[in-house]
This record gives structure tokens, sequence and C-alpha cells, in this order.
């Protein structure tokens, strides 16, 4: 029977100290965990600290014998021995080892802080200020976490859902558990709303009154089945395969992979022109066992996807928790996957697109798209245009637009050099563009691509200049010449942008204040986003500062 080392989060502090910054940061990255800022060492520290889902013993497991060792000098513990287990036993305290004291300090009384933080009689002053300062953050980030996620289940259902990725690991990728798991969330979520329309439509069938009533057995069938019945609400009819109370009912048969993608299939087949290419059959052909799979369909079966979450992009915040957390584990930049939510409000708020079109030429999850339909209520009078250059992520919008009812023009392709929507002229461009793109490459990000004559580089009479390794102006300019005349546009902006000194960027920033186009600028704090600390801005152009338009 496996041994279960308890160990207070002040001695777990204590150990892992003995760890270099980056040693504590691959360990997060190894065991899945959040860190807001990876370049800050003290947040790695806190993360493994935190994590009650994860076993100390298993922590110490991974870690090479001479760390154990520097673990061991830390707590004062014999450093002696070749076996690493020994040695774990030792700072697990399992041979009646006790970390050693360079002096004896005797209190008459427990320190006051003591009492409130549990810690045990004779604990060293400095560790006693260690567990405060930590308690101290506990309670701001809890505080921070209920403003944002607002509901205690919700928190609890993405720390569950990120636990479920650690559990896969030995079976999959780390990088490619989204690609598994984003397809289940897409059948639960249809699933639930086919649901929700059905017991509606009973209710309405069974109350005397409504146009729906009806006692005969045969038209009360025929109405449950009508599918326009669901269009007309924005719900899809799923085929039986496709149902999750289907598939959970055969969670546990030794086909249910196959099954999963049958039912991924039969979507698709259902609704060629909105899923065509958009559900790849991958389960069965993965390492991922049927336990795995059946566990997902578990974890998917929650209440929390039954509560009410005000017209919140659960899918998004399921994407941005996870995105987020594997960037961080891969190295990557974030800012550019999706967009936090406050943002997108923020900017949905202040171009009040409420008819015609709205455009997002780096659309990421699709997050601008749906925010704009809330703000419009659902009126049916905007038409949405996107292109997304990660072929996964292009799926996941059109996903996210699928299961929010909406129809858009999305496509594939990069838009600095094959802008799909050459023609489109919006009423309204959102986008939250990569940012600083091209800085960190060795070519840039291909301004020598574009042609000198491209019409998107075009300001008045002037032709402008493209910076080879900062892309910032060239959206800048792509945004304005998307903008129909009496357009406005609203998109995010790294912060740095504002006082580059880089000729080409200068001038184009230059020419936008200089020719009318700046309506205004929002200046934001860092740490907004799910995987860089970069700050921020808001800008926003318009072709109507003169108000000739409305």
């Amino acid at each position: 029977m496996k041994q279960v080392s308890h160990i207070s989060p002040v001695q777990r502090r204590a150990a892992l100290s003995a760890l270099q910054r980056g040693r504590l940061a691959e360990l997060t990255s190894h065991f899945f965990l959040r860190v807001s800022d990876r370049r800050v060492s003290g947040q790695h520290l806190d993360a493994l600290v935190e994590a009650r889902d994860l076993d100390f013993e298993e922590l110490l497991k991974v870690l090479q014998r001479d760390e154990l060792k520097a673990i061991c000098t830390k707590l004062g513990l014999d450093t002696r021995g070749r076996e690493k287990q020994v040695i774990i036993n030792r700072i697990l305290g399992r041979d009646g080892s006790r970390p050693a004291r360079s002096g004896v300090v005797e209190y008459a009384a427990p320190h006051p802080s003591q009492l409130a933080l549990g810690l045990a009689e004779g604990t060293e002053p400095e560790a006693i200020a260690t567990a405060t300062r930590d308690l101290r953050g506990r309670r701001r980030s809890a505080t921070a976490l209920a403003k944002d996620l607002r509901f205690s289940d919700h928190a609890v259902f993405l720390r569950e859902l990120w636990q479920a990725a650690v559990n896969l690991r030995g079976a999959i990728e780390p990088a490619d558990y989204k690609r598994y798991v984003l397809p289940i969330i897409f059948l639960r979520f249809l699933s639930l709303r086919f649901e929700s329309r059905h017991r509606q439509l009973e209710s309405l069938i069974g109350e005397p009154g409504t146009e729906y009533y009806t006692s005969d057995s045969e038209v009360r069938e025929s109405i449950l089945n009508d599918a326009d019945e669901y269009l007309r609400e924005g719900v899809f009819v799923l085929p039986p395969e496709s149902r999750w109370d289907y598939l959970l009912k055969n969670a546990q048969a030794d086909d249910i992979k196959i099954r999963v993608d049958r039912a991924l299939e039969a979507l698709e087949d259902a609704y060629p022109q909105k899923l065509k290419g958009l559900l790849p059959r991958i389960f069965a052909g993965s390492n991922l066992s049927n336990e795995n799979v059946a566990a997902l369909l578990d974890l998917f079966s929650k209440d929390v996807f039954r509560s009410d979450h005000g017209g919140a992009d659960l899918l998004g915040k399921v994407y941005e928790y996870f995105i987020g957390g594997f960037a961080d584990s891969e190295g990557k930049r974030g800012g550019e996957y999706f967009t936090p939510v406050s943002i997108v409000r923020t900017l949905v708020a202040m171009l009040e697109p409420a008819q015609g079109v709205v455009f997002d030429p780096c659309c990421g999850s699709g997050g601008m798209f749906v925010q704009s339909d809330l703000f419009a209520r659902h009126n049916h009078l905007l038409s949405f245009y996107g292109q997304e250059s990660k072929e996964f992520t292009y799926r996941l919008c059109r996903m996210n637009l699928f299961i929010h009812g909406l129809d858009g023009e999305i496509r594939l392709g990069n838009s600095y050099f094959d802008d799909q929507h050459a023609r489109v002229q919006a009423d309204y461009v959102l986008a939250n563009p990569p940012f600083n793109d091209g800085s960190k490459g060795e070519r840039g990000w291909g301004a020598d691509k574009i042609a000198r004559k491209d019409l998107r580089l075009r300001l008045g009479d002037d032709w402008m200049e493209l910076s080879p390794r900062n892309a910032n102006t060239m959206w800048m300019l792509h945004f304005l010449y998307h903008l129909k005349e009496g357009g406005t546009a609203g998109f995010v902006m790294a912060t740095g942008e504002l006082s580059s000194q880089e000729k080409a960027r200068l001038a184009v920033r230059k020419a936008l204040v200089e020719q009318g186009y700046v309506d205004c600028i929002v200046q934001l704090t860092g740490q907004l986003f799910a995987n860089t600390q970069i700050p921020c801005s808001l800008w926003f152009l318009s072709k109507n500062r003169d108000g000739h338009h409305g």
C-alpha cells in the first residue's frame, strides 16, 4: 500500500527553496501548474507549495540525487546515501530524522502568528514570516479569483479540468491534450442546448393554453422531433449517436473511442456546410486509453456545465485556461491566443456594434464576434468576417460560433500575405493581434514579402514604410484599410508601441494622428493575459471623427 506523504506547506517551501529558479520552472511545467509570470521564481515556488493535488513524494522522485542532497543540506539533515528513495524517506521524516537546528530557540509561548497559521511550537521566526507572507498572498489571489470568475463552482471546475490534463500526461503529449478535450466540450455544449430545448418543448406540449399543447402522442413526437423547433432558437438537433447521454451510457464500452469518433463524424455529416473538416476523428488511433476517455466524459458531466454563466463564453474560458497552461509549459509567448473577456467587453462597449459588418483578421477563438452579438442582444443585424493563421485555432473559432448559434465567414490564412477578405469594408474592426510580432525572430515577420505599393500601406498621399522586426504598425494599417467610411476600429496593442522611436513605426503613428484617424488610446496595466505580463493599450481608430456619418 502506498504511503502518502504528509508534509506542511511551510516544510515544502523550505525544502524547495534549495532549488534554482530554472529547476522550479521545469517542475511547474512537468506537473502542469499555472504560473502567471514564469520569470519570477517566487511564483513557481508558490505554485509547487500550494498544489493540493501534487503528492510531495512524487515531486521528490523527479529530482536528481544531488538536488535531494541540497534539500537535505537546507533542512539540516544527513546528506549521506546513494539510493534516492533513502534520501526521500529522510526528507519526509520516515526514518525518524528531524531537521537539525543551528541553535536552540526556546519560546515561552507560541508566536502569535503561529496560532493563526497553525504552525508547531518552536517554529523558526523566518519560517513564520514566510508562512505569513504566503497566507497574505493566498488571500489576495483568492480575492482576485473570486472577482474574475464570480462563481466558486466555476473556479473549482477549471482546476479539476486542468487536473484531468495532468492525469492524461502519460498517455498523450501535453501540447496535444487540447485537441482531444475541446471536441468533447463541443459535444457536451451542443447536447446541453439540445436537452434544454427538448425539455422546454415537453413542458409547452403538456401545458394547456399554449399553442403546443396536445394530448395526441403522435403529434407530440412530431413536435419534439421537428428540427425547425430547435433551429429557430439557435439549437441544433443532434444525431442520436452524437448525444451526450448515449456516449455517457457507453463510456465503459471497449469501443468507446470509436464511438466518440463516430459521434464527431455524424455531427459533421448532419451539418456539412458548417462543420465539414472541423472535427477530425483522432480518438480511435490515439494513445488515449478507454479509461481516460471515460474519465473525460464523466468530467464534463458535472453540474457546473448546467449552471447559468450569464452568457459567458464558457468554451473560450476553458480555452484560455488551457492555452495559458500549455503555453507556460511550452515556453510560448502569450497575448495572441485568447483575449480576456474584460478587454473584449471594453472594446465592444466602446464601439457599440449594433448593425453592419464586424471584422477580425486575427480572430483567435472568436470572442470578439461572440461578445458583439451579446452586445447587440442577438438582433441578427451583424455579420462576421474573420481570418486566423493557425489551423487548430481556426477550427476552434468555427466551433465557438457554431455553439453560440452565429454564422460567420471565417477563413484560414495569414493576414499579412494572404488577405482572404481583401474586399471587405467593415463597420467595426475588433482585434487582438500578436504583440510585437517578429521582434524575436531572425528574419522578422516578413515585411519584405509585402509589395511596396500594397494598398494597405497608403495613408492619404503617402506610402508607409514597414518595420522589418515589428508588425505592430502593419496591423494598424491593415485595420484602417478594412474600415469603411464611417467605421471604427478597436484593438489591443503592446504599450511599448506608444513610445517606440523606430523610424518606420514612428512615421505610421505620426501619420495616423496628423490625418485624424486616432480617436483615443486607453492605457491598461500588465498581467491581464494568461501567459504574458506585457502591459497593453487599447487603440481606437475612426473614419468618422468629423461626425459626418452619424
